[in-house]
């Protein structure tokens, strides 16, 4: 069996970008809306604007969500429907 390493390491940064706390309430935040503005984010978490924005593009360089520009604002939605299902496991895996 051959191994493809790169797929691993892939799957790796995935995983180390869902290690967070303020990262896995943001994918649950845009996990229950289409899409969100960066703004609403930082209402919602009650974190500043950088600390937010940091997550969010460790989120984006992960290739988890994508970013959208509206105007001054970003907003920001999840690529694969699978990290909705993946996020709702998790809530299911807590709440048991």
């Amino acid at each position: 069996m051959v191994v493809d390493e790169s797929k691993y390491e892939n799957m790796a940064e995935i995983f180390k970008a869902f290690a967070d706390p303020t990262r896995l309430m943001i994918l649950r935040l845009l996990s229950e809306n289409d899409s969100m503005c960066v703004c609403n984010i930082i209402d919602e978490l009650k974190k500043p604007q950088p600390t937010i924005s940091h997550h969010l593009n460790i989120l984006k360089k992960s290739g988890i969500i994508k970013a959208r520009k509206e105007g001054t604002w970003n907003h920001y939605y999840i690529v694969n429907p699978k990290v909705k299902d993946i996020i709702s496991t998790m809530d299911e895996m807590i709440n048991e």
